[in-house]
């Protein structure tokens, strides 16, 4: 049996990559944008979709989108995910979100939500990008011996920085040494202290994403670097995510490192 998937940022660049990748294991019963894009009632092959018996829906109709779904996947903006998600768990659907762009009270307040459902959140489905944040992990806790520098690049378009995977980086980083300060910015302090980390953030043309992480010492250096050629990257991944989450039946939040049996076997948190 396929599982029946509802995208939310169904119309974004992202949404149609995800829909237009499905196989006959995932089926797109359901789409979601905002109430005022042009392609609300539009069938969802105008996006990439397969069957144009299902219509883009409103943002303020979602729960009748994802009525006839096993997961609904969100890649949307923060705000209105934080508004649309506590529908759509009233539902008592699985729920994948790899929209980025949270504050921490925000964030917060998304881990709390998704704790009352099978969810999957992540700043990145890519599976490369999830092997980066193994190694990451693996490197970390070498800051006496090591500089540690995170360098991101995406599209000019992109509306947050630093990206949530190079955050992700960083927190995987922290947990293992402490930074006493994060510089995304050299101008007004060149020389580097010990026990600082960089991350800085690069905009242009139509750039998919590169994340490199640069562990710099006295006589040698570490760089490891993960580069998307296009978002199908992501999107598969997205796809495989919705696919595990389907059958999870207890409540608890997974990461795509659960998704790819990259941690070591535990339970949701």
């Amino acid at each position: 049996m396929p599982t029946n998937l509802c995208v939310v940022g169904a119309t974004g660049k992202f949404g149609r990559s995800i829909i237009s990748l499905t196989d006959s294991s995932i089926k797109v019963t359901g789409a979601v944008s905002s109430d005022t894009n042009p392609l609300v009632g539009k069938p969802i092959t105008d996006v990439g979709g397969k069957s144009p018996s299902v219509l883009i829906t409103r943002a303020s109709e979602i729960e009748r989108a994802a009525a006839n779904s096993d997961v609904v996947l969100f890649v949307s903006t923060a705000i209105s995910d934080l508004n649309n998600i506590p529908k759509i768990i009233q539902l008592d659907k699985r729920i994948v979100v790899g929209t980025t762009g949270f504050d921490t009270t925000q964030y917060e307040r998304l881990r709390s939500m998704l704790k009352e459902v099978p969810s999957v959140l992540t700043s990145n489905f890519a599976v490369g990008a999830n092997i980066l944040f193994r190694i990451a992990k693996l490197l970390s806790g070498f800051s006496d011996i090591y500089d540690y520098s995170i360098i991101e690049h995406h599209h000019k378009m992109k509306s947050d920085a630093p990206s949530g995977t190079a955050k992700t980086i960083h927190e995987i980083l922290n947990s293992q040494a402490a930074f006493s300060r994060v510089v995304t910015d050299r101008t007004m302090k060149p020389k580097r202290d010990h026990g600082e980390i960089e991350i800085f953030s690069l905009r242009g043309g139509g750039t998919p994403g590169i994340h490199q992480l640069i562990l710099a010492g006295e006589y040698e250096r570490i760089v490891v670097e993960h580069l998307a050629f296009s978002r199908a990257a992501s999107a598969v991944g997205a796809l495989i995510a919705c696919k595990w989450i389907a059958s999870k039946m207890s409540p608890g939040i997974y990461s795509m490192q659960d998704v790819l049996n990259l941690n070591d076997p535990k339970s949701a948190t």
